[in-house]
Formats: C-alpha cells, structure tokens, sequence
C-alpha cells in the first residue's frame, strides 16, 4: 500500500482534469494547477481538493508531482520556469511527466531533478480523453524500478497498466513506437474505406463484417462511424499527433533509418492543419485522402498544358502533355536550380521530341532496355526510358503537382517498376 498522500496535478486539459479527479476520488489531497485558473476552479468545485495560481505553490510539501501539459515548452515552464514546481519540491519527492515529449526533453528534466534530489519518470499515456475518463488509461514509463515501485499504486488510480520500459526516455520512446502504430492503422482505414465507399460499399456494413476478424482494430470500432459521417471532433487532435510524429521522425533520423508511411500519414496530416483542420481528430486522415482523388478528377478534367524541356544548350527539345499544373515553364536539371527538379516518369504517349532528334546520343544500361538519351553537342541528359517501365519516358519536370502526376497516367503502371513513387505513379529523385 503507498504512503504516498498529498500530490499535485499541473495541466488540467481534456486529459489532465479526469486524471486529477480520479487522484483525488481515490482518497489522495490533491492541489492541482491550470494556466487558466477558472478551470482549476472548476475541478476544485467537482471534486474537492485545492488550486493553487501557479505551479511552484502547487507543488509545496506535495510527495509526487504529475504533469499533463502540451508541449516541451510548455513542460518547461512549469518545471524549471520562474514558478515552476523545481522551485518548492523538496529532496526524495516524485515528478512524474505525462506530457508526450521529446527524449530530449526527458532528459534534460532527469538532470535537472537529480539536481535537487528528486526522482524523476517520464511517462506518457495512450488511451484517449475516454480512457482519462473511464481511469482506463496505459502509461509508458521511464526511469528507475524503485521509483515506479513506489508511484505506481498512485498512478493506477487512473490507468489500467502502468509498466517500467527502462531508463529515462524510455516512455517518450515508447510512445512513438505507439504514435506509429496509431498512424499506421489509420493510414490503411482511411485508404480502405475510402476504397469501400468509391466502390459503392457502406461504411456500416464493412465494418460490421470485418470486426470479428484481423482487421478488426481500436480505430475500426470506436472511428468507423463517424468517419461515414464525416465528423471528426473527437479523441486525439491532429495538431498533437503531428507533434508527436516529428518527435518519432527525429529519432529515427538519429538513427538513419527511413519510415515511408509514418512521413506519407505525417504529410496528409500537414495539409489538413494547411486547411485549418488541425482540431480534427485523428481519423479526420481520410479526408485528406477523398480530397486527393478530388484533386486528381480536377486535374484530369481540366485542359492539357505542354511542358518543354531538353538539353541544356537547347539542341534538343521535347515536350509532354499534362493536366493542371502549378506552374508552367522550361524545365530541364541544368536550367533549373538542381534542387528543385523532380524526376516523373509518364507515358511515352505524353511525350515527343520536337526538335534535335539528329544530335541525340544514345546510351543503353545493363539489360540494353534502359535508354539514357545525350546531346551530342552539350552532353546533358535530356531523358531516358527506364529499364523497368519501357513504356514511359522519365523527364525533369519540377511544375508539376501530385495531382498532375496522376492524372497523366491514363493506365497506371503495374507496380513492379522502381521509378514509381507509392502515392504519385512518379519518381522523385531530389538533390539538396
């Protein structure tokens, strides 16, 4: 049984006001802090307890600290900020972070508390503003044994499994590993469904039938009707998943790995938060998803621009049709800056040769399939057909748009070349 008492709870959001309650239900003298004090008014009210106007008065004689705040800054100023709760915590306390943060930050609050002879757990929750509420909630933690020894019977006064995954940043860690999951699930739902309904399916109905079976997943259940209904304002928002999918893209850059889906969900999710709808749910992705398509129709609709380009000394000059564009000027790798240019593969039928056929050199590769196409005059490649798709003709051609680029394609490719990017039937080749 904890001797744990008296604890303070800083950041009383969608998340932290039922955690605080659950605390403070289960017999625990809570003082809880809100940088917007009627809140904390609020939670005094429903609940009983204290609040205190800033976080280091929260914090006084408390045994445990918790935290439930929005962001590393955020994090920060509440801890080692002028009135953060570092300035009353006393040696062999408890601060316990809940906030998803960076490793980083963990980290630095580790040191930190060390400092001060406090012990310190980072410990990110999944399970949604239901789970806070139903005191239902996972929490990841990082830190030493003996310290989640003796927090976690306070901890599962709102969760229904706390574990130790290692040292500080442990919980961070973890969490992107959840995040990543959680994109994953939700980048092949919204896909799925959105197939369902342009073939003509319910929503409803292929949800119910594939519930009992291995497709069934957390997101199906609790999301599937709502995303029939195009409503999204509910759960998790866009702009924190966001926030926590950069924090997993910047430890996997440290360690060079590459994560294609995790970056196609994060960007979808970009340009939903470019649009105003970063306050969606999560599962507002599939709306991203039915506006592409829309932007593809748009595209293939719409009147035909001719693109030229070639070599660079303009002895050689070819051109290609395609729809709406972003903007339409000569491209060509040795004209343009070389760190814009984008290499798209399109159907030989887009594209013809115009002038300086005569000064062509040809170089085949390999198999004597691939065709790499040379002024003769200059020695700039202007094209080539590629070994793995000799029915297209890949050109520099950086004006063109996602959208574009599928809407060129009247019959798409097979999906066994290399040159085509998953989502836009092209392949980008950028330098920087």
């Amino acid at each position: 049984m904890s001797n744990i008492k008296k604890v303070a709870f800083i950041g009383l959001g969608a998340m932290g006001y039922p955690m605080a309650g659950h605390l403070q239900k289960h017999g625990l003298d809570v003082c809880v802090y809100n940088r917007t004090e009627t809140k904390a008014f609020d939670w005094v009210n429903e609940f009983g307890g204290s609040s205190a106007p800033t976080p280091a008065e929260a914090a006084v004689d408390a045994q445990v600290v918790f935290l439930c705040v929005g962001n590393d800054n955020d994090v920060r100023s509440v801890t080692v900020g002028p009135e953060g709760v570092l300035s009353t915590m006393t040696e062999g306390s408890i601060l316990v972070d809940h906030t998803t943060t960076s490793r980083q930050l963990a980290e630095e609050l580790e040191i930190a508390c060390q400092e001060l002879g406090v012990a310190f757990m980072d410990a990110p929750v999944s399970g949604g503003q239901a789970g806070a509420e139903n005191g239902v909630l996972t929490v990841m933690m990082g830190g030493d044994k003996a310290t989640f020894t003796r927090v976690e019977p306070v901890v599962a006064h709102f969760a229904k499994h706390a574990q130790l995954m290692g040292n500080v940043g442990s919980g961070q860690l973890t969490k992107m590993v959840n995040q990543l999951c959680i994109a994953g699930v939700l980048g092949g739902i919204s896909e799925a469904f959105h197939f369902a309904e342009c073939a003509g399916l319910d929503i409803a109905e292929v949800t119910r039938a594939l519930e009992g079976g291995a497709a069934q997943s957390w997101q199906m259940t609790h999301r599937a009707s709502t995303i029939a209904k195009r409503e999204y304002d509910f759960g998790f928002a866009i702009d924190w998943m966001r926030k926590d999918l950069g924090f997993a893209l910047d430890v996997a850059a440290e360690l060079n790995l590459h994560l294609p889906l995790a970056l196609k969900v994060d960007e979808h999710y970009a340009q939903l938060q470019a649009g105003g709808d970063g306050r969606w749910d999560t599962s507002g992705l599939i709306e991203q998803i039915r506006r592409r398509r829309e932007q593809i129709e748009a595209a293939q609709a719409g009147a035909l621009v001719t693109h030229t380009g070639g070599c660079h000394c303009g002895s050689v000059e070819w051109t290609i049709e395609a729809p709406a564009v972003l903007s339409s000027h000569t491209c060509n790798c040795s004209i343009c800056e070389i760190h814009h240019y984008q290499h798209y593969i399109v159907p030989s039928s887009r594209f013809q040769i115009t002038r300086g056929e005569d000064v062509l050199s040809l170089y085949t590769f390999g198999s004597h399939i691939a065709k790499h196409y040379f002024c003769s005059n200059c020695g700039v490649k202007s094209f080539y057909i590629p070994r793995s798709n000799p029915d297209g003709v890949s050109v520099n051609a950086r004006c063109l748009d996602d959208a574009t680029i599928e809407a060129i394609h009247d019959t798409p490719f097979d999906g066994r070349n290399w040159e085509k990017n998953a989502s836009s039937l092209a392949h980008y080749s950028k330098e920087q």
